[in-house]
């Protein structure tokens, strides 16, 4: 089931990002290759280990879209 606040909050946060990117270029590809150096760092005995990599793919998947669009 699909979440119209969740979708509301991903579409303001989305634009939040890309003016944020437009008044510091990069800031974006920054933020990126930070996820993913935290994501790389994970230990491997994390608790939740799926849940945490599905928070790190989530937060790059936003990263992105805001980064292409």
């Amino acid at each position: 089931m699909e979440s119209v606040k969740a979708d509301a909050a991903l579409y303001l946060l989305t634009g939040l990002l890309q003016r944020l990117d437009a008044e510091r270029p990069g800031m974006l590809q920054e933020m990126i290759a930070g996820v993913e150096g935290d994501r790389a760092a994970l230990p491997e005995n994390i608790e939740n280990r799926e849940h945490v990599e599905k928070i790190f793919e989530q937060a790059l998947e936003l990263l992105t879209r805001a980064n292409t669009e």
